[in-house]
This record gives C-alpha cells, sequence and structure tokens, in this order.
C-alpha cells in the first residue's frame, strides 16, 4: 500500500492550498516534521494524527487507509461502505474492483461521490 498516510495528508493539505510550512503552524509543529510525515520516514504519534484528522475533517480511518473514503455528514462521518453500495457490488461487474482502486486514490473517490450524490 506504500505511503497511505503520507500521500493523504499531502492530498488533504494541497486540496486546501496550504504550503508544509502554513500547515505546520496550523498544527503547532515543525516544517520537517510534516515534511517526515508526508514522505513517510516517520509517523504522527495517536495525538498528532487525531489533530490531522480533525483540521481536514476526516476520520483517522481516512488518514491510515482502513477506509477509502469518507465524506462528513451533518451527523457525524459518514463511510459509503456503510451505504448499500457494497451490498450491490456483488451483482455489478467490476464496481467491487472500483471501489478497490479509488482506496488509494482519493481524486478518484472524490469524483465517484460526487456521481453518486447526483445519482441518489
Amino acid at each position: 500500500m506504500g505511503n497511505t498516510l503520507g500521500s493523504r495528508i499531502r492530498f488533504l493539505r494541497d486540496e486546501k492550498e496550504l504550503s508544509q510550512l502554513e500547515m505546520a503552524r496550523e498544527l503547532n509543529i515543525s516544517n520537517a516534521q510534516l515534511s517526515r510525515y508526508e514522505s513517510g520516514a516517520r509517523k504522527p504519534d495517536p495525538e498528532m494524527l487525531i489533530q490531522i484528522a480533525d483540521y481536514f475533517h476526516v476520520s483517522t480511518d481516512y488518514l491510515l487507509g482502513r477506509v477509502g473514503f469518507v465524506k462528513e455528514a451533518s451527523s457525524g462521518y459518514e463511510r459509503l461502505e456503510d451505504k448499500d453500495l457494497l451490498k450491490k457490488t456483488k451483482s455489478i461487474p467490476g464496481l467491487e474492483q472500483l471501489i478497490d482502486q479509488m482506496a488509494n486514490d482519493p481524486d478518484q473517490a472524490k469524483k465517484f461521490i460526487k456521481i453518486w450524490d447526483l445519482l441518489h
């Protein structure tokens, strides 16, 4: 799976158009420390992981690669996996593989969520 945590932190930082220095200041850590997280040279401790997840409004499971994608709902975090979608994957050829591929590609997941929302 590679450096899922680091790549997801960088993706989220880039999405907010933040430099490493700006985000490091927001998290009250050094720029070098954030760089190590993104490169995979270091992993944040549990408290910092929670702080990063809260900052970006994502789950720690998302950051760690335990779920493909989540979106924030008014009642908290809503996993796409919790919907009826996975029940339907068995009947739609190729859909299960598509979801697996999106688990490591936040850009694709974001597009899929938009399409899913439009259809439902």
